[in-house]
């Protein structure tokens, strides 16, 4: 097939004229940034310099780094291999931790044939189809001695109680003791970026200082390389291979922001369904709950946050490219996308979450959808598990921005959540 030339605004090869072509795609939106800083103030009198020149930064990542002025008709000829490639090369910037911060390591998650799976949730139709075939090509990779695999990081924060503990020593994959708490962090992105986690780091250290736990986060294959449902798929395959490490169900707190609250869902969702022990508690940051982002604040809010409000008809809508990219967007993809599994807000059955805390910012494009979400849940659920805090001024998944006030005081809330759901 021939496939459609895009023009690209980030590089294409690791290259020194690539390199440089990144830069100024940066120190554009930064002198930018500055200027209208100083000349006509800030935008939100809530937020410093620093947290102008980031938001702006994101928002220019993910408005410019695709062509957005795509057809729908176009979605079968554009080469989503090369464009998977493309994400992959110009991820977000990461900051490394520091040993004054928290320790991380690396592990191999494989998925033998002891933790194989059969999904019987046939009530989701296309979606567990989907994950059954899967699973099945997990079984048959294990049983001829294949099997597949992920990552996983595990960190600790050094300002808890880890502090004087060896790295070597805390870091392992299996419980320190057999009552071990561990917070199970699925990181956001769009399903398409956050490769290894890596951009999530300081959010980990951040949850672990203020809960005292140790964080795990199952590096989950990205769209568009790989599509719905492979992300819920590899995260539901990671809570089987920790509990077969021997952590309990109860002592598990499962927490993600954006597509990761999203996956959070789907899992309590699943692990409903299937009869299993669902873990003490959720944690959910800006959750992706609505994959047809139809809640009017995806109007409301465009000034201030940073994703950009798309059209499910441009094939690189980060909805597109993680449900089935190069496929046109139909009314039969619509009703597809609402499956609870892909969002959750459309769900008619909520009932048997375990105790919920959803943070929001006041200004995030998924104000609306999240805050449906929560009715429901509060709706199925009368007693009372679902805990919503709304953060003026702040945009999606602002946890990112962990130097300002309101970041800080959700981690806090998040550290007394836990503590209060032991």
């Amino acid at each position: 097939m021939k496939y459609t030339q895009l023009e690209l605004r980030l590089k294409t090869k690791d290259n020194i004229i690539g390199r440089i072509q990144n830069i100024w795609f940066i120190a554009s939106g930064v002198l930018a940034t500055l200027f209208n800083y100083y000349w006509h103030g800030p935008e939100v009198h809530a937020w410093d310099l620093r947290f102008h020149i980031i938001r702006n930064i994101l928002r220019q990542y993910f408005a410019k780094s695709l062509p957005h002025t795509m057809s729908n008709d176009t979605s079968p000829t554009i080469d989503f291999e090369f464009i998977a490639d493309y994400i992959a090369m110009n991820n977000l910037p990461n900051r490394p931790l520091q040993p004054s911060i928290g320790y991380n390591q690396e592990h191999n998650i494989e998925f033998n044939s002891k933790n194989c799976v059969e999904y019987n949730v046939p009530h989701y139709g296309l979606s567990s189809d989907k994950l059954n075939q899967m699973a099945e090509l997990d079984k048959q990779l294990a049983q001829t001695g294949h099997p597949r695999s992920i990552s996983c990081q595990v960190l600790v924060s050094t300002q808890s109680e880890f502090a004087n503990c060896d790295p070597n020593c805390v870091l392992g994959m299996g419980p320190l003791d057999p009552d071990e708490r561990i917070v199970l962090y699925f990181h956001g992105g769009a399903y398409c970026v956050g490769e290894r986690s890596l951009t999530h780091m300081h959010v980990f250290a951040h949850i672990s200082r203020t809960t005292g736990l140790r964080v795990f986060s199952p590096n989950y294959r990205l769209a568009p390389r790989h599509g719905f449902p492979s992300q819920l798929h590899d995260c539901f395959m990671a809570y089987k291979h920790v509990l077969s490490r021997g952590f309990k169900p109860q002592n598990i707190v499962l927490a993600g922001d954006s597509a990761g609250g999203a996956l959070v869902v789907g899992m309590l969702l699943l692990l409903r369904d299937m009869k299993c022990t669902s873990p003490s508690a959720a944690v959910l940051v800006s959750p992706w709950v609505d994959a047809t982002c139809s809640g009017d604040s995806w109007t409301r809010n465009q000034q201030y946050d940073y994703l950009p409000a798309l059209p499910l008809t441009d094939p690189f809508h980060p909805t597109r490219m993680f449900y089935d990219a190069g496929r046109k967007f139909s009314p039969a993809m619509l009703k597809e996308l609402q499956c609870p599994l892909v969002s959750p807000v459309f769900g008619t059955d909520l009932k048997g979450m375990p105790p919920m805390l959803v943070q929001m910012g006041r200004n995030e494009l998924l104000h609306d959808d999240i805050e449906k979400f929560v009715a429901k849940v509060k709706h199925d659920n009368k007693n009372g598990c679902v805990r919503l805090e709304t953060y003026e001024h702040m945009p999606h998944v602002f946890v990112l921005f962990d130097f300002a006030d309101a970041a800080q005081k959700a981690f806090s809330s998040i550290g007394s959540f836990v503590r209060e759901h032991n």
